[in-house]
C-alpha cells in the first residue's frame, strides 16, 4: 500500500539564465537512448514513459495558460522533473510566455507531485504579445525565403537576430525568444530559441543545445543544412559583431571539433546529433 505523504513542501527552483544547463544534475543520469534525427521534438524522444507523460502535461498546462498548482499524472523523481522540464522549454521555442523557473510540491517519499507554472508575460497581454512575436518572426521569413538554399536562408536568419537584439538580461523574458524577437534585449537563451523558431518556420531542422561555453553556462544551436549538421552560436557572433560593428560568422556552421575547445554540451543535449562536418 502506497505511504501517504506525511507534509506536502512547496519548494521554489529560480532558474537563472541558462538554469537549464545546470551539468551537475545531468552527470549522474542515464539515458538509455539517442535522440531521433530530424524529429522537430527532439528532446522528448530521449526521456522515458513517466517523463513523457509529464512532459506533455506540462505542454497542456503552457497553452492552457494554467496559473495554478496542478497534480502530476505520475509522481516523479527532483532530476526527472528537471530533464523533463528542460525537454519541453529546448523542444518548443514557441512557447514564448512561460518563464524557465517554476514551483514544485513534493510528498515524503521525495517524489514531485504537484507542479506550478511561472510566465513571463502576463494573461492580460499575451494576445497582443503573441501578434508581436508573430510579426517578428514573419519579417524574418519573409526576408530569408526569398533567398534560393537552406544555407542562404540559414544566414539570413542569423544576421536578422544578431540586428535586433542586443545582449542583456533587462527583461524577465530574456530567457524566451520573444526577448531576442520583440523586445530587441536578449541572452544567450533567447537568441537561441529565436533561431530556433525562425529556422523551423522555414523548413529547416533546428535545435536548441545547452552546455558550457568559457567557462559559463550557454545555449547555442545545431541546424541541418545540406544533409548535414552543424553548430550555430549567434549569441557568440553577436558579441563579436557589437564590438566590430559587423556581422561575424566564427561561430556560424561549424563542427564539434572547431569549437570544442570553448564549447562543451550538456550531458543531455550531447544526445543530438554529432555535427562532424567541415
Amino acid at each position: 500500500m502506497r505511504k501517504k505523504p506525511n507534509k506536502l513542501y512547496l519548494n521554489i527552483i529560480s532558474l537563472a539564465c541558462m538554469a537549464c544547463l545546470l551539468v551537475a544534475l545531468f552527470l549522474h543520469c542515464d539515458f538509455e537512448s539517442y535522440a531521433v534525427d530530424n524529429d522537430i521534438y527532439i528532446y522528448n524522444t530521449v526521456l522515458n514513459s513517466d517523463q513523457q507523460q509529464v512532459y506533455n502535461q506540462v505542454y497542456s498546462n503552457i497553452i492552457a495558460f494554467n496559473e495554478n498548482i496542478f497534480r502530476l499524472v505520475v509522481p516523479i523523481s527532483h532530476d526527472d522533473l528537471f530533464i523533463t522540464m528542460n525537454a519541453v522549454y529546448n523542444d518548443h521555442p514557441e512557447l514564448f510566455w512561460v518563464n524557465t523557473s517554476y514551483k514544485y510540491g513534493y510528498n515524503a517519499s521525495n517524489k514531485v507531485i504537484q507542479l506550478k507554472l511561472n510566465y513571463c508575460i502576463p494573461k492580460e497581454s499575451l494576445a497582443s504579445a503573441t501578434i508581436a512575436f508573430n510579426n517578428s518572426i514573419d519579417r524574418i521569413v519573409e526576408s530569408a525565403i526569398a533567398y534560393p538554399t537552406d544555407l542562404e536562408r540559414e544566414r539570413v536568419v542569423h544576421d536578422m537576430i544578431c540586428d535586433l537584439s542586443t545582449y542583456n538580461n533587462r527583461y524577465n523574458s530574456h530567457q524566451s525568444a520573444y526577448s531576442a524577437l520583440v523586445e530587441g534585449n536578449s541572452v544567450c537563451a533567447g537568441y537561441s530559441r529565436a533561431f530556433q523558431i525562425a529556422c523551423q518556420k522555414l523548413g529547416i531542422t533546428c535545435y536548441y543545445v545547452t552546455g558550457i561555453a568559457n567557462g559559463e553556462e550557454h545555449a547555442w544551436n545545431i541546424v541541418k543544412i545540406g544533409g548535414n549538421f552543424y553548430n550555430v552560436d549567434v549569441t557568440g557572433d553577436d558579441t563579436i559583431n557589437e564590438s566590430l560593428n559587423t556581422h561575424s560568422y566564427q561561430y556560424f556552421n561549424v563542427s564539434d571539433g572547431e569549437i570544442a575547445h570553448n564549447h562543451i554540451r550538456s550531458a543531455l543535449s550531447s544526445k543530438l546529433p554529432v555535427c562532424n562536418s567541415l
